[in-house]
């Protein structure tokens, strides 16, 4: 066999060379743009109240859970095994001094099909991180901080479409998840912020793992729509925001990401907003009832900005009771980088890590016993035996 090149094209490192060429002004000269339009943007929005700076703690006394979500799959026998587990870490803090009291663990393992795997596993995580916190609350310990690594609500889009026997695993993973979240909000709200001002603070620091529901609200700052969102009792300036509307076409033109990073400083937040009202349809209704708010905080210059959501609305909601929550939340964010986390999140991912062999170890031992076949001779060796 022999092969033989003929014509006089270019190899692909010469194109990507003449494109690089050809391209690279007109890149530097749109990112340059849009970094000159967030820092014309960016005082403006501090002097509407649009983004304002956190206190921060001087002496952190807290009692904090952080639950940490994640899910494995293995190949097996040309399907998949899968493991999905969340852990809640205990943390005390006194005068900045911070000692773990306690843990809990839940873990799920099964087989599941190759179409089922995404948004089914997401469901788990969300029941099994509801099922932790619901402990936490029903332990003796009183908690100021309760924080999930998840959304507290659901996107419509996970709304099993379709009643055929085939998705019956899904569609009961998504009411499993759904009576989670509504017993949950049910059985404690009164023992929570901002019902209860003395109460326990249950958020969600979600990551994009679980859907774009929780960065809908990305875009709410830019546009004239997303800023009638804003919770009243964060006191905006309407006046100023009139100055930002006439700015508009150059604020929807920096990506999103962009301009979140653009207009955060450090130790401050954007004024929280309804993230229900641009989403209407979450589940489970019941409890997006009650209100679904979110805002964005950046914790120090080299953390990434994250989003946070909390169920209730205002008047509820005060802006001293929002940055009383934020700050802590800053607080125990100790470790910068694009993958920060509050501390008891990052030791209960720490938890996890030994999910991915457990898996091996379990499929290992699936494959054993199915080679075996005890189980089948189990099963069979009363079966012709007399009543």
């Amino acid at each position: 066999m022999s092969l033989t090149f003929t014509g006089q094209g270019r190899s692909l490192p010469q194109t990507l060379a003449i494109q690089s060429q050809i391209h690279l002004a007109g890149t530097v000269g749109r990112v340059l743009k849009q970094i000159r339009d967030i820092e014309q943007v960016a005082p403006l929005f501090v002097d509407a109240g649009l983004v304002h700076p956190v206190k921060r703690e001087i002496a952190l006394n807290a009692r904090v859970a952080g639950i940490a979500t994640r899910a494995t799959t293995t190949k097996t026998i040309g399907g998949y095994l899968y493991a999905a587990a969340a852990v809640r870490m205990d943390l005390s803090a006194g005068d900045n001094v911070i000692s773990t009291i306690g843990q809990d663990s839940t873990c799920e393992l099964d087989d599941i099909d190759y179409e089922d795997q995404s948004k089914r596993l997401q469901l788990i995580n969300v029941r099994q991180a509801y099922e932790m916190a619901d402990a936490a609350l029903r332990s003796s310990d009183q908690f100021d901080l309760i924080m999930l690594d998840c959304p507290l609500v659901l996107n419509r889009s996970m709304v099993p479409l379709r009643e055929d026997e085939s998705d019956a695993a899904f569609r009961e993973a998504f009411f499993a998840a759904t009576d989670a979240i509504k017993n949950f909000w049910n059985n404690h709200r009164d023992r929570l912020l901002p019902w209860n001002p003395n109460g326990t603070a249950v958020l969600g620091l979600a990551s994009q793992r679980f859907g774009a529901i929780v960065y809908v609200a990305r875009q709410d700052l830019r546009t004239e729509a997303g800023r009638q969102q804003i919770l009243d009792t964060e006191g905006v300036d309407e006046t100023q925001i009139q100055a930002i509307s006439k700015l508009s076409k150059s604020i929807s033109g920096i990506g999103e990401r962009r301009f979140v990073h653009g207009i955060l400083s450090s130790y401050t937040r954007t004024a929280a907003f309804r993230m229900n009202v641009q989403s209407p349809r979450m589940e489970p209704i019941e409890i997006t009832k009650l209100g679904v708010i979110g805002f964005h905080f950046k914790a120090s210059h080299s953390m990434t900005p994250r989003l946070l959501q909390l169920i209730g609305d205002s008047p509820l909601w005060t802006r001293p009771m929002l940055d009383k929550v934020c700050s802590k939340v800053m607080a125990l964010t100790v470790v910068g980088g694009a993958q920060a986390a509050p501390l008891p999140i990052q030791l209960a991912e720490r938890e996890q890590k030994a999910l991915d062999k457990f898996l091996e170890y379990y499929n290992q031992g699936v494959l054993q016993e199915i080679k075996r076949k005890e189980i089948e001779d189990l099963w069979l060796s009363d079966f012709d035996s007399p009543i």
